[in-house]
């Protein structure tokens, strides 16, 4: 399989594994009182994932792919890793966490977009994608208490 259809099934997992993680954190901040003010932010970043998930998965498919929405292992793993941080420090100390994994996010895109450099609409999908990231971690960072 060439390099660039895998980089883009990554890609795919990883939006799906990073939405999971923010459903789970959008559950806990319902419930977390202290955490409740996050809620906003990560609805955004559901909402973020799903459309850009739902752009990736249709380039799959276009380019002859069947995508699996299953996401990874890694997927419950971060789920896991985000109930034990609320439960310690609370999803507003642990912010920083998600920026953190965001910027992992952006690595993968990264390597997306050198991977398929050739293609035009995957770059210009890719690249869109990346500066909606991009501002969506800028806006984590100025909620992140000093």
């Amino acid at each position: 399989m060439p390099e660039s259809i895998e980089s883009l099934k990554k890609l795919h997992t990883v939006l799906i594994d990073t939405r999971n993680g923010y459903d789970e954190a959008l559950e806990d901040a319902h419930k977390d009182k202290s955490s409740s003010a996050l809620a906003p932010l990560f609805r955004e970043m559901i909402d973020l994932r799903s459309k850009a998930h739902a752009e990736l998965h249709q380039a799959l498919i276009a380019k002859g792919e069947k995508p699996d929405d299953s996401g990874s292992f890694m997927s419950a793993v971060h789920r896991v890793a985000i109930d034990v941080r609320a439960a310690i420090t609370g999803l507003n100390e642990s912010l920083s966490a998600f920026i953190s994994g965001e910027e992992q996010v952006m690595g993968a895109y990264d390597e997306a977009l050198k991977e398929n450099a050739g293609d035009a609409k995957i770059s210009n999908m890719l690249l869109g994608q990346k500066l909606s990231l991009q501002k969506a971690i800028g806006k984590m960072k100025s909620l992140q208490t000093v």
